[in-house]
């Protein structure tokens, strides 16, 4: 069995250490120079991934410690796609800049693979990067200008894959499409047409790719998935307990990811339960084809929780694995 870190970590440190908040303040009040917030943002990254180091997780992002939402790598690598006001990000009590759509897309890139470039520099441990999926950008961004969804949906596929293309030679191991938007029924296509956008986005792709359905419920697009070339499909166990019994039964024709930690509630979960609950699981699949995440990222937890959550994945994988390490570097 594997471990992984599906998305962003809280900005703020648990004790003492640097704090992203306090440093962008200051930077904003003019009392730090433009070196001491880049340095800020390196420190608190080496930080959270030195953490995943230490529970030997076997996959994980950098934290997103340098995007100010799911959707900032977009905004600053795609033309058109601008950050405008704050929105509710689905049901939760967090926020994001919501993307308004200008122009036609076109893909400039360069923010995010320097991005994956420095996080990759700073460990040992295989990193992947989780960006907003095709239905989930549809979701949340605000169309003023091709008023086609259609058309929308298939420039948006395309920039997606330039920028999965953009981080080839980063080192990156994974690119992980969040999907959200399908979770949460906010967006709701056909079976078909989502079978179909993969299969475009997916097809020879140039990284390793995953997706990642969390927020809600997974099973009603498993059957989408089951053709393509998927490196993982991550489902969240959270919030739809019975696909645990699902996969132990039925198998899987890819790496399943199985999001069994909330990642909106402090309350830790019990290693012995979670133990029981996979171990059906990983006779079924094979420890290969197993990895166990919190259902989200962690941002939306207090730090000392969220660094918690990381620990519990550790004790997790000694306890089923009965050590601690395992052969990195994904699936």
């Amino acid at each position: 069995m594997k471990t992984c870190l599906v998305g962003s970590y809280p900005k703020i440190p648990a004790g003492s250490g640097p704090s992203v908040r306090t440093a962008i303040q200051r930077f904003e009040a003019g009392d730090i120079s433009p070196r001491a917030l880049h340095e800020t943002y390196r420190d608190v990254t080496r930080r959270v991934l030195a953490l995943a180091e230490a529970h030997a997780v076997d996959l994980t992002t950098d934290g997103q410690i340098r995007w100010n939402d799911l959707m900032d790598p977009l905004t600053r690598d795609v033309d058109n796609f601008r950050a405008a006001g704050l929105l509710r990000l689905f049901d939760n009590n967090f926020y994001y800049r919501h993307p308004v759509i200008t122009g036609r897309l076109q893909f400039q890139g360069g923010t995010l693979a320097y991005w994956a470039r420095e996080a990759v520099s700073l460990t040992s441990v295989p990193v992947m990067v989780a960006l907003p999926g095709p239905y989930t950008v549809l979701a949340l961004a605000e169309d003023q200008s091709y008023h086609h969804r259609d058309r929308l949906l298939a420039d948006i596929v395309e920039v997606l894959r330039l920028e999965a293309e953009s981080l080839v030679n980063t080192g990156v191991r994974e690119v992980q499409w969040d999907e959200p938007g399908l979770a949460t029924h906010s967006a709701t296509p056909s079976l078909e047409e989502v079978a179909s956008v993969y299969g475009d986005l997916t097809q020879n792709p140039p990284v390793p790719m995953s997706v990642a359905l969390y927020w809600g419920s997974s099973s009603p697009w498993l059957r989408a998935f089951e053709g393509l070339t998927l490196n993982r499909l991550s489902v969240d166990v959270v919030h739809e307990p019975p696909l645990l019994r699902y996969f132990a039964e039925h198998g899987a024709p890819y790496p399943v990811g199985f999001g069994v930690l909330n990642a909106r509630e402090v309350r830790l979960e019990s290693v012995d339960e979670l133990t029981r609950q996979l171990e059906p699981v990983i006779r079924r699949l094979g420890e290969d084809a197993v990895l166990v995440h919190p259902n989200s990222g962690l941002e939306l937890l207090p730090p000392d929780r969220a660094e918690a959550k990381v620990a519990l994945l550790g004790q997790l994988k000694v306890t089923l694995s009965g050590s601690p390490h395992s052969e990195r570097g994904g699936n």
